[in-house]
């Protein structure tokens, strides 16, 4: 109830079928998206500096993003065990994202 009917949501795309169901909400992704490029989207948007992110959210109408993260409690399916394929698939449709550039000493940095 805290948002407009209207409103879309992004997220990676393990939490879009929920986010339709529990919130009645439309998603720009979901676990039944077939389109590689809408999920490499979403994983592009994710994996960028927040200028970029913001640039891409706004061109698809995205007035909220929903990020998990389970860090405090150690819940380890959050976005961030997650971000690997984030960057991998983004990565596969956009050119520009790789992989070698978020890793220091072959970890995450």
């Amino acid at each position: 109830h805290n948002t407009d009917v209207d409103d879309k949501v992004a997220s990676w795309w393990d939490y879009g079928y929920q986010t339709t169901a529990m919130a009645n909400r439309t998603v720009i992704v979901d676990n039944n998206t077939w389109n590689n490029t809408h999920i490499a989207t979403v994983g592009t948007a994710m994996s960028s500096p927040e200028k970029a992110a913001w640039e891409i959210f706004d061109s698809l109408d995205v007035k909220y993003v929903l990020v998990v993260f389970g860090g405090l409690v150690g819940y380890p399916s959050d976005d961030i065990n997650k971000f690997l394929w984030m960057v991998r698939i983004g990565g596969g449709e956009f050119p520009h994202i790789k992989e070698p550039d978020y890793l220091r000493d072959g970890q995450y940095r």
